[in-house]
């Protein structure tokens, strides 16, 4: 009987580990959308457990409330606030640079009804 709850508890384990994902090359910047300042980290997803291939989060620096950011292609950074798709990020550049660089683009409703220029500036880089 230990034996059989031992072997479950494993299988348990293991699949828990298998449905994470880790972030990797993970990228921080520090900018604006508009005249709003904003924190943002974007990274690249390992664990299968998503299907984005650019992940990340930011937040509004007067609120500090996370708007999570997913991106399914090399164009689209598509963000999301409850599991409510609510706009995206166009950037105009590779934003994998290299710390103190700068990189430029616009936000937009997921409707583009608003936009507001956006600009980061890589302040940190970390390898996992």
């Amino acid at each position: 009987m230990k034996k059989l709850f031992l072997f479950l508890f494993m299988l348990v384990c293991i699949s828990g580990i298998h449905a994470q994902t880790i972030w990797t090359s993970q990228t921080t910047f520090s900018g604006f959308v508009g005249k709003y300042e904003i924190r943002m980290k974007l990274a690249i997803p390992y664990g299968g457990a998503t299907t984005c291939f650019t992940i990340g989060e930011y937040y509004y620096t007067n609120s500090k409330g996370k708007i999570f950011l997913c991106s399914s292609d090399d164009v689209k950074i598509v963000e999301s606030v409850n599991g409510k798709e609510t706009g995206y990020f166009i950037l105009d550049s590779d934003w994998n640079k290299k710390v103190g660089q700068t990189i430029s683009g616009k936000w937009y409703s997921l409707l583009k009804r608003v936009s507001y220029p956006v600009v980061l500036k890589v302040i940190a880089k970390a390898r996992e």
